[in-house]
């Protein structure tokens, strides 16, 4: 039998192994040379484990009888991806099971965009991800070199910013982040500034696709200065934080009433999902 299994970083998972019940059971898994828990004469049997699995791998001694030999291994790190084998012997059948073991980690991203004076900074996050992620940088189609990184490690998990001062408002920024198992982009643009009229209303739109809208962990995040005006996911929630707000529930743009010269500003929506980061900035004269 093959099985593949995947689990979390410092979280606990269990491999898979059953065999038809019989009498006299021996059970060893090993990863490659390594011995990660053997069984036999009715108890574990412990003093040939490799040390990196000690305290770690538990065996449901209770269900053994009834032909379950499947291991619970806990607090997994990167270097326990590989494959298993599980053999069991009774004093009727011999079985052998092969499990893979892959190792994901919950590695987030998200593209910040700062502006100080007239100087406008995009900054490129990758939180804790295994191995070190390669980042890349487009400035319309064509690929640009970044301005700065800074790498940091927390154990065996990297985390890495990389800089990109905004040279061309009129162009779109994408950065790409690349791993083995993922891939995640998100790109930054500049839309046309807009006026309003004090104690009138305005509209600033969002451009968002409905097939972005679909994707599980959608959200929309209008921000000024750094503080949050409202906030929209796509299963139905909208908040705002600001009295004369409103998030457009069908296009997510947004709605600003009684409007006073202390409004103009920049204003940035930000569409996120688990894959894609999309910021969009425009400026509002009133």
């Amino acid at each position: 039998q093959q099985e593949t299994v995947v689990g979390l970083f410092s979280k606990d998972c269990i491999l898979p192994c059953s065999f038809p019940p019989g009498d006299g059971e021996v059970i060893h898994w090993k990863k490659g040379d390594k011995n990660v828990h053997s069984y036999y004469r009715q108890s574990d049997q412990m003093k040939n484990q490799d040390l990196d699995y000690k305290s770690r791998t538990y065996l449901f001694h209770q269900n053994i009888h009834n032909g379950n030999a499947s291991l619970k291994l806990s607090n997994l790190t990167v270097t326990d991806e590989g494959l298993y084998k599980c053999y069991v012997g009774t004093l009727e059948t011999k079985t052998e099971w092969e499990v893979m073991l892959y190792v994901r980690v919950s590695s987030y991203y998200a593209l910040e965009y700062q502006k100080t004076g007239s100087r406008r900074m995009l900054m490129c996050h990758a939180f804790l991800t295994y191995p070190a992620p390669q980042i890349s940088w487009l400035l319309g189609n064509t690929s640009i070199q970044e301005t700065n990184q800074e790498k940091s490690r927390d154990g065996v998990l990297y985390s890495l910013r990389s800089d990109q001062t905004i040279t061309n408002t009129a162009d779109t920024y994408h950065c790409h982040i690349h791993l083995p198992y993922k891939n995640w982009t998100a790109e930054w643009q500049m839309e046309e500034q807009l006026s309003g009229v004090e104690g009138g209303s305005t509209t600033i739109p969002c451009d968002c696709s409905n097939t972005i809208a679909d994707t599980e962990g959608f959200s929309v995040v209008w921000i000024r200065d750094g503080v949050i005006l409202g906030l929209a996911a796509f299963n139905g929630t909208f908040h705002s934080s600001h009295p004369r707000v409103q998030v457009n529930q069908s296009n997510f743009s947004l709605m600003l009433h009684d409007l006073t010269t202390q409004d103009s500003g920049e204003y940035l929506c930000n569409i996120s999902t688990s894959d894609y980061t999309k910021l969009t900035v425009r400026a509002l004269q009133v």
